[in-house]
């Protein structure tokens, strides 16, 4: 009974530390994924309900990254702040062993470990791709039209022009469209004395009343064609279309697999496919490898530590953990060999260095 009081003691202790860290290191990170988004809905006219979706499904990929973070720190405190009350040397006094006090934590690292798992291999990649797709549907819309008199409005291939505008009715006056990019024309122009525009989400219609179409040949300048027409209707679209390439981060790490043995693929891109499958599980691992990181130098501190010390060995530790991570994905991308290996070279390293920690710094 002592021992499981003290296993909820430690695990309540470590959580609050964790949830308060873990918000502000998520928060951090979303801000700038808001504002990026927000200025992409400026740019194309989205609707509130887009920003919340691609803000939504952005939410996985900034915990998965930030979690291991507010981890490693969240232990660094606990740790810290039960020497600075000496509640580590009276469970060591008490008969404790370093096994017993890290149990608790243990759990709590090898729980997080499996919620990223799952967070990396499967829900991340889904909603990243719902990202994209998101992202997709937005830059394939031409622009956020606002029909405006005397103003040049760009519709994709067209400009077009109104001279007046009668905004309860839409009715035009002195309409003029000039094509951009008209192979085989110099120039390609529809003027019309009158008409009617019909906008919607997708297009823009106009219905042109006593007009004319011109086209000036590029091959022969002097070549000039002119057509007059007494009612004319045109459709321009307000959408494009667009292709994109796959991208490993919005694959299930299985079909990721899959999908790099079955597709033809440059060696290039085949690493970094297969750089990414390993990396995903390196950073559920993350919080075990820092767990046994942390622990021998969380009871190195002595009672008159204070917080401070944790967070500055926290960030070393961090940083020199992501270092480590950037060379072996380096060496991963660079060397087909390696490419499933060298993701796995902070773990590696991290276990190295917690086991010496522990010969020497918990048998000392």
């Amino acid at each position: 009974m002592r021992i499981k009081i003290f296993d909820k003691y430690i695990a309540k202790s470590w959580a609050i530390f964790f949830a308060g860290i873990l918000g502000i290191l998520t928060l951090v990170i979303f801000m700038n994924n808001f504002i990026r988004v927000v200025k992409m809905a400026m740019r194309f006219g989205t609707s509130w309900g887009w920003i919340f979706m691609t803000l939504l499904n952005m939410l996985p990929d900034v915990i998965g990254l930030s979690a291991p973070m507010a981890f490693q720190i969240s232990i660094l405190f606990t740790l810290s702040t039960m020497s600075e009350h000496g509640e580590l040397i009276a469970l060591r006094a008490a008969g404790f062993s370093f096994p017993a006090i890290l149990k608790p934590l243990l759990i709590c690292a090898i729980l997080l470990s499996g919620v990223l798992f799952a967070f990396n291999n499967w829900l991340t990649p889904h909603c990243f791709k719902r990202v994209l797709n998101l992202r997709a549907e937005a830059r394939s819309k031409i622009t956020k039209v606002n029909l405006e008199p005397k103003t040049f409005l760009d519709l994709g291939d067209w400009q077009l022009y109104l001279e007046e505008l009668n905004g309860a009715n839409n009715q035009a006056q002195q309409i003029h469209l000039i094509k951009k990019d008209d192979s085989g024309a110099l120039s390609t122009k529809v003027n019309a004395v009158s008409g009617k525009v019909i906008l919607s989400k997708t297009a823009i219609g106009l219905n042109l009343k006593n007009g004319q179409m011109q086209r000036l040949d590029d091959k022969d300048p002097s070549s000039f064609i002119a057509a007059n027409f007494d009612e004319y209707t045109m459709n321009i679209p307000l959408t494009r279309e667009s292709t994109r390439d796959k991208r490993a981060n919005e694959m299930g790490t299985p079909r990721l697999i899959r999908y790099i043995y079955k597709t033809p693929l440059e060696q290039r891109q085949q690493n970094e496919f297969k750089v990414e499958a390993s990396l995903r599980n390196v950073l559920a691992l993350a919080p075990i490898v820092l767990l046994l990181l942390s622990f021998p130098i969380g009871f190195s501190l002595g009672k008159r530590t204070n917080k401070g010390w944790g967070m500055l060995f926290s960030v070393v530790i961090i940083v020199t953990f992501y270092i480590i991570g950037v060379i072996g994905l380096t060496l991963g991308k660079k060397y087909a060999l390696l490419s499933y290996a060298a993701p796995w070279l902070p773990i590696v390293v991290g276990l190295a260095l917690a086991y010496y920690l522990w010969k020497k710094r918990l048998n000392s």
